[in-house]
C-alpha cells in the first residue's frame, strides 16, 4: 500500500511538472497561431480564421483548467491538509472524486476529443474530401465519447476514482477505442503523404517539396506523438498503476497541427488535389506555378508548361 502511494504521489509531481512545462509550450503555439491567423497577408478565409481562432482559445481555457484544479489538488494534499487525520492517503481516499478534480478530469476528456475531431477532419482532408474513409473511424470517435461520459459521472460520485474501481472498467475501453483509433487513423495518414509526397517530390525536387514531404511534417500531421502517448497512458491504466497519471498529464497536451495549418503549412485540399491530378508543379523564386505538362525549376524550364496557374505557396491558405 505504501509503495503503491508513494508511486502515484511521484507520477502526479512529475506528470504536474512535465504538464507545466507543455503548457508554456502551449501558450507560446497558442499566441502565435493567433498571430498566423491575423497578420497581414494571411489568406486564410474569415470562417476558418474565426473557427481556428475559437477552437485554440477554447483548447487553451480547457488546459488551463485542467493544469489549475491539479495544482491545487497537489497544494491541499501536500501542503494544506499534510497533517489533517490520516493524512495524505485519507485526502486521497477521500478528495479524489472532489468537484474540482473531476471538472480536470473533463476538461482533459474534452481535450482529447477535440484533438481527435481535428484529426478525422485533417484524414478526410488528406484522402480528398472521400467521406468513407472516416466513416468508420466516425463510429470509434462516437461509440468512445459514449464511454467517457459513462466514465466522468462514475468518477465524479461521492467515493469515485478515475484510476480504480467501477470507473476503470468504463475507462479501460474508452481509452482503448481512443488510443486504437489514433493509431489508424495515424497509419491512414502517413500512408497517404507518403505516397502524396513521392508525387510532390518529383515535380518540384527534394528540397521544394521537403516542407510537405519531411519526417517531422508527416509526425505533425498524422499526430504520431499524441498516438504514442496515448499508449504509454493506456498500459498502466489497465493494469492499474499509479504511473498512469503522469503519462495522462501529458498525454492531452501535445497538439501541433493548427499552428501549421494557420501558418499554410500543412497538406491542405489545393495541394492534394495538384498532387493527384496529372498537373504538375512548377518551381519559381516568386511562387509556384502549374502546368498540365511540364515544370520548371529557378527558371530553367524541363518541360513546356501550358496555361500555368500562378499559387504562391508562402501565403495561399492551405487549411481548407
Amino acid at each position: 500500500m505504501a509503495s503503491a502511494l508513494s508511486l502515484f504521489e511521484h507520477s502526479f509531481y512529475i506528470g504536474s511538472y512535465m504538464s507545466g512545462i507543455l503548457y508554456g509550450v502551449e501558450l507560446v503555439m497558442y499566441f502565435l497561431t493567433l498571430q498566423g491567423l491575423f497578420r497581414k497577408g494571411n489568406h486564410n478565409s474569415p470562417r476558418s480564421r474565426r473557427f481556428f481562432a475559437l477552437y485554440s482559445t477554447v483548447l487553451v481555457m480547457l488546459l488551463t483548467i485542467d493544469i489549475s484544479a491539479n495544482a491545487v489538488w497537489g497544494e491541499q494534499m501536500w501542503i494544506t491538509f499534510r497533517d489533517a487525520p490520516g493524512g495524505v492517503p485519507a485526502f486521497i481516499g477521500t478528495q479524489v472524486s472532489v468537484w474540482y478534480q473531476t471538472l480536470g478530469s473533463t476538461s482533459v476528456v474534452a481535450m482529447i476529443f477535440m484533438g481527435d475531431a481535428l484529426l478525422l477532419y485533417r484524414l478526410y482532408v488528406i484522402y480528398g474530401s472521400n467521406i468513407w474513409v472516416v466513416v468508420f473511424p466516425i463510429l470509434a470517435y462516437l461509440a468512445a465519447f459514449s464511454l467517457a461520459i459513462i466514465e466522468l459521472v462514475l468518477a465524479g460520485k461521492p467515493g469515485g476514482d478515475f484510476f480504480h474501481g467501477q470507473t476503470i472498467n468504463f475507462g479501460t475501453p474508452y481509452y482503448t477505442i481512443t488510443i486504437c483509433l489514433n493509431i489508424i487513423v495515424t497509419i491512414l495518414i502517413c500512408a497517404r503523404l507518403i505516397k502524396l509526397g513521392k508525387a510532390v517530390s518529383k515535380a518540384l525536387g527534394k528540397e521544394s517539396a521537403r516542407m510537405y514531404t519531411s519526417v517531422a511534417s508527416m509526425l505533425i500531421e498524422s499526430a504520431a506523438p499524441y498516438s504514442l502517448v496515448g499508449i504509454m497512458f493506456l498500459i498502466p491504466y489497465a493494469m492499474g498503476s499509479g504511473t498512469a497519471i503522469s503519462f495522462g498529464q501529458v498525454w492531452a497536451k501535445l497538439t501541433l497541427i493548427v499552428l501549421r495549418v494557420v501558418t499554410g503549412r500543412a497538406w491542405g485540399r489545393e495541394v492534394i488535389s495538384q498532387a493527384e491530378s496529372n498537373v504538375q508543379f512548377v518551381g519559381r523564386s516568386t511562387g509556384i506555378e502549374l502546368g498540365s505538362h511540364g515544370y520548371s525549376s529557378h527558371g530553367t524550364t524541363l518541360g513546356e508548361a501550358s496555361a500555368p496557374e500562378k499559387w504562391n505557396a508562402s501565403s495561399k491558405s492551405l487549411s481548407s
